[in-house]
């Protein structure tokens, strides 16, 4: 009776055992498992983001973007909207007074290829510290009235009119943020470039002055004051009647904007 007892209790005690290891494998083969779909899950290479910095100069700028990653440290971008420049505002050189816009209107694109720090980052592209080059083209075309008030020089209408083409390659350092793995925002703090200015303006109106006169001087100052780069097109010599000007000079490049990462 006693051996029947002990070879029962050795009996019970082993299927306990074996199911005890039955019941512990599984929980391995589980987290093996686990980390196998981690590593196969798909990959969220895109991003479409709103680019907000053209804003900067007018609300009516919209601008996108569009980043695809192709490596795990690696992505390229391209972005383009509508671009316009501020409305000449305000009194010209207190002489001056803006009637009307008539008409404005132009365009931004540009692209760039990222290369994602490998040790400085914790995680993959396109999260984390980056640099890369780019290239960008802004165009802008206006035409504002202008009605002459409170001079002794002139007076009568003036109709300004003309064309800003810029076009830039450079390099850029950026950082982009995700946030609960969709949301992103992207920072670049700094893109210096070589860029192309081209422009032309053209001025016209049922007024009689002397070029070299405080009029388009002042015409002059207020262009350099609200529009980026424009000194780089015009000095005092080069605002006629109708002139073209092209120059070549240093330009910069920063940006933010918010995603979505799918």
């Amino acid at each position: 009776m006693k051996k029947i007892f002990i070879v029962s209790v050795i009996l019970l005690l082993g299927i306990n055992y074996s199911t005890y290891c039955q019941n512990t494998e599984p929980e391995k083969d589980t987290v093996i498992d686990k980390s196998v779909i981690s590593t196969d899950m798909p990959l969220k290479r895109n991003v479409l983001k709103w680019n907000i910095t053209p804003m900067i100069w007018s609300t009516k700028n919209i601008n996108l973007s569009y980043e695809r990653v192709t490596s795990s440290h690696g992505s390229f971008s391209v972005n383009a909207g509508y671009f316009v420049l501020p409305l000449l505002g305000g009194s010209i050189a207190d002489s001056f007074d803006i009637q009307q816009n008539t008409n404005s209107w132009g365009f931004s694109v540009s692209g760039d290829k990222r290369y994602y720090f490998k040790k400085r980052n914790t995680g993959l592209a396109p999260d984390g510290l980056y640099w890369g080059i780019f290239g960008s083209v802004h165009y802008y075309e206006f035409e504002s009235a202008f009605r002459i008030v409170n001079s002794s020089v002139a007076s009568g209408n003036l109709i300004l009119d003309g064309n800003i083409g810029i076009i830039s390659a450079g390099v850029e350092l950026g950082y982009q943020f995700v946030l609960k793995n969709n949301l992103t925002i992207d920072l670049i703090f700094i893109g210096p470039a070589l860029s192309t200015y081209s422009g032309k303006l053209g001025i016209s109106g049922d007024i009689n002055v002397d070029e070299d006169s405080e009029y388009l001087k002042g015409i002059y100052d207020v262009l350099v004051a609200r529009f980026p780069g424009i000194n780089k097109l015009l000095d005092e010599k080069s605002i006629k009647n109708d002139g073209t000007v092209f120059s070549l000079g240093p330009g910069m490049r920063y940006m933010i904007q918010i995603g979505y990462r799918f």
